[in-house]
């Protein structure tokens, strides 16, 4: 047997039942295990300022400078300000009439046939085109077939967006 082992017997169990030997290693001839961790926090500051010295501050990514087309985002056509708003009113001189005007233009259409090459006309100017928003705001009085005139004339000028609107 060696010196450095030891037998040595345990105790018995609270329940009454007793344990077996065991074989238990002395520690008398060995050192403690300490690590020195002096040596790793120099070399991290010394790493820490390194780091901190050498680096260059840039701008970041996001403000970097490129080269873009100039007309890139730009409308090839001219939006309209307001879309184009035709207002039908009750004609008070006549019964069944009624009467047609433009919001914005002086020259406004007096029949539906009128309405048609008057926003034909308009399509034609620079800031307006056949996608340009066309309302059509009657007042309740007006005879449902003065309304749909005014939406067929519409249509025969090429409109694509025609909307309803109230007065």
């Amino acid at each position: 047997m060696r010196r450095r082992d030891r037998w040595q017997h345990q105790v018995a169990q609270p329940d009454g039942t007793q344990t077996s030997w065991r074989r238990r290693r002395s520690r008398r001839g060995k050192a403690p295990l300490i690590l020195n961790l002096a040596p790793m926090i120099d070399v991290t500051f010394l790493l820490l300022i390194f780091f901190s010295v050498t680096t260059t501050f840039r701008r970041a990514e996001g403000f970097l400078s490129a080269k873009l087309p100039r007309d890139a985002g730009r409308p090839t056509i001219a939006l309209p300000i307001t879309p184009i708003v035709v207002r039908i009113d009750v004609d008070p001189a006549d019964s069944g009439g009624y009467s047609l005007s433009v919001d914005h233009f002086t020259n406004a259409p007096a029949t539906t046939g009128e309405l048609t090459g008057f926003l034909r006309e308009l399509q034609e100017q620079p800031g307006f085109s056949q996608e340009t928003p066309v309302i059509l705001a009657a007042s309740p009085d007006v005879a449902w077939d003065h309304v749909v005139a005014c939406w067929n004339a519409a249509l025969h000028a090429d409109c694509k967006n025609i909307s309803f609107g109230r007065k």
